[in-house]
């Protein structure tokens, strides 16, 4: 990476300790000459210039939120964890504090991850995007009743599913809502989607991994007895309501998530110290 000139800063204002890191960091990046755009991910306007990097102080779902609006910019992301888990942050903020020289010279990693695209086609026309998801899709019902989905995976019947809905997921979104449905961990870097059923009425339904290349179309065939509202939600953030016979269409995104970590970021490393893995 070239040297960074400059940052845009994402940060979460309902958390306060996100709002003391950001505002410690903008201090740091202005002294060491660093430009500094500061974005409120809580307002309904996102509006900044292209930049050399993005720094996200918060949690996941503010790295979320940062994707969706650089994605199209190439620009990458360092999270800095200020939330709970925290599996998108490359780094901690102290940690961020002591190597600042490191990260305005250009030596951190850049790490590659698989986007989705997801739209929406009715009657024939598309009504809502393709907009991108980073960790995932997932289609679910207001109301505490199960309803029918019909999948297909290029071109070629898949399975009717009978439950309270569907996770696409990247292997990015892989330790999110789909590791809650049983699904597996995916190492960030394969080229694959999971598809995994939330709650399905059925003992023989299990998440499956499908290769991100292909085209998964998800038609919206509703309730069994009368009409539901079904909701297409893309990482928790952008959500379209689904009519019946809507056709849900997720592919892999033309651009990748360009995610900043420093030398010896260990995505095993994450894992343990996460999930608490090895513990008794």
């Amino acid at each position: 990476m070239k040297r960074i000139k400059s940052v845009v800063l994402f940060f979460n204002s309902k958390r306060r300790k996100a709002v003391a890191y950001a505002a410690a960091i903008e201090r740091r990046l202005g002294a060491a000459g660093v430009k500094v755009h500061r974005v409120c991910v809580n307002d309904s306007a996102c509006e900044f210039r292209a930049a050399d990097a993005a720094v996200a102080v918060g949690g996941d779902g503010t790295v979320l939120y940062a994707a969706r609006h650089v994605i199209s910019r190439g620009i990458p992301v360092l999270g800095i964890n200020a939330g709970g888990l925290g599996f998108l942050s490359g780094i901690e903020q102290k940690e961020f504090l002591r190597i600042l020289g490191e990260f305005l010279a250009g030596r951190f990693r850049r790490h590659s991850r698989g986007v989705l695209a997801a739209a929406v086609r009715r009657g024939g026309k598309t009504v809502f995007g393709p907009l991108p998801a980073l960790n995932d899709c997932v289609i679910r019902s207001h109301e505490a009743r199960a309803f029918t989905l019909r999948a297909s995976y290029d071109g070629e019947f898949l399975s009717e599913y009978f439950g309270d809905g569907l996770i696409i997921s990247t292997p990015s979104g892989s330790t999110a809502y789909s590791l809650a449905a049983s699904g597996p961990i995916v190492m960030p870097g394969m080229e694959v989607v999971l598809l995994s059923p939330i709650c399905p009425h059925t003992l023989t339904h299990r998440p499956i991994v499908l290769a991100a290349a292909g085209k998964l179309a998800i038609e919206v065939e509703g309730g069994r007895y009368a009409p539901q509202t079904l909701t297409l939600s893309l990482d928790g953030q952008e959500n379209f309501l689904l009519e019946h016979g809507d056709t849900v269409v997720i592919e892999r995104h033309p651009r990748d998530f360009h995610m900043l970590a420093p030398e010896g970021f260990s995505y095993f490393d994450i894992l343990r110290r996460k999930l608490s893995w090895g513990e008794r």
